[in-house]
């Protein structure tokens, strides 16, 4: 078998919304199947070629494949089936994930707030301090 025979199929999945998981485990599953079928063509007499052959006409067509899967919802990932739930479920989290994403630069920026937050304050107070109001 060639190595990644099954990887327009994955592709294909994985573009139209199929889960990771499932797509996978297809491809899998499919290569699996391919082996085993090709042993026995092997096994049963045919070349290489032949086996090969054989063994893609009994699995069928990848786009039969993947109208199959394709056909049931269950399948599709959460943010196909559902997308405007999906989409606003994303939103709140999106400045969470910037966050966990720019921890070094929101740290050196938080520093450099409060360090100017301190400055600033120290300033104030001195002057604060300096600032005699004449007696009423």
């Amino acid at each position: 078998m060639r190595e990644g025979q099954f990887e327009s199929l994955r592709l294909e999945l994985l573009r139209s919304g199929v889960s990771p998981v499932y797509a996978e485990r297809t491809v899998l599953e499919l290569e699996e199947h391919f082996f085993d079928l090709e042993s026995a063509a092997l096994a049963s007499g045919a070349d290489a070629d032949e086996a090969s052959r054989l063994a893609l006409v009994t699995l069928g067509n990848q786009r039969a494949i993947a109208a199959a899967i394709l056909s049931r919802p269950e399948l599709l990932s959460f943010s196909t089936r559902y997308p405007r739930v999906a989409q606003y479920l994303t939103l709140p989290g999106l400045p969470l994930m910037f966050c966990i994403e720019h921890r070094p630069e929101l740290t050196r920026w938080m520093a450099a707030v409060g360090l100017a937050a301190t400055l600033m304050g120290s300033v104030l107070a001195t002057l604060n301090w300096l600032i005699v109001l004449p007696p009423h």
